[in-house]
């Protein structure tokens, strides 16, 4: 069946990475919906005006202690920390492992999950050390202070993600490839580039194959009149009436 039931990725090119540009890839969205983000300023428009509630990923927060381990310094400190980060996963597991539903996952979190929280809370307080704002400990201390209201929100709803490691995951090809080109050739070819992205990506978090996939839609657009109606082609309905 479809592993991410029935889940799209999106990529939308734009030529800068403004307010604006966010605010178009999320105009629609419901009061009170959830978005995920780095810290990003180009976001905080969307936020403010669709009244959307953000999110920080935790494992991006975790990264940024592992990194700073690479300066050798207040080793055993940053250790503390990752560890203490490591203890949230090790709930989230238990409770993906025990088929928790909504409310357990909840419970679990407002329960135990905060008292760990409270805890990395006093560790980046009080870590012993004068922190400097340029060193690398220093960037991952701040920035998990700074953004701690939006990276540990997901404790008030077990339907919410600890992180957005499995978007991640999807975009690291993506991310490998650019580092293999500079540009798309012209804006039109970075468009088309988002809309394959968006079609392959979508392919696989739905662990649908994309080569059988393009191959059949390709076939059944070529009859298709030009105008006319492709929805049931998009990757999840096709999957959905190939497999009824």
């Amino acid at each position: 069946g479809l592993t991410g039931d029935g889940r799209t990725a999106v990529y939308l090119y734009n030529r800068h990475r403004s307010g604006a540009a966010a605010l178009f890839l999320l105009n629609g969205s419901t009061p009170g919906d959830y978005l995920m983000v780095d810290d990003c300023p180009s976001y905080n428009k969307a936020v403010k005006e669709l009244k959307l509630i953000d999110l920080r990923c935790m494992a991006h927060i975790r990264r940024k202690f592992v990194e700073a381990l690479e300066a050798k310094r207040h080793k055993d400190y940053l250790n503390k920390v990752i560890i203490k980060i490591g203890q949230l996963y090790r709930l989230e597991r238990y409770a993906t492992k025990k088929h928790f539903t909504i409310e357990q996952r909840t419970e679990l979190r407002q329960k135990y999950s905060s008292v760990v929280l409270a805890a990395i809370k006093k560790l980046l307080l009080n870590s012993g050390f004068s922190v400097l704002p340029q060193s690398s400990a220093g960037i991952a201390i701040n920035y998990f202070l700074n953004n701690w209201n939006e990276a540990t929100r997901f404790i008030e709803w077990g339907a919410l993600p600890i992180d957005n490691t499995p978007d991640e995951r999807i975009n690291r090809p993506f991310t490998i490839g650019r580092n293999n080109w500079m540009q798309a050739g012209s804006e039109n070819g970075a468009r088309w580039m988002a809309i394959l992205y968006t079609i392959i990506t979508t392919c696989k978090l739905n662990n649908i194959d994309p080569e059988e996939y393009l191959k059949e839609v390709l076939m059944l657009l070529a009859v298709r009149p030009e105008n006319g109606d492709v929805t049931d082609l998009l990757p999840v309905n096709w999957y959905k009436k190939k497999n009824g």
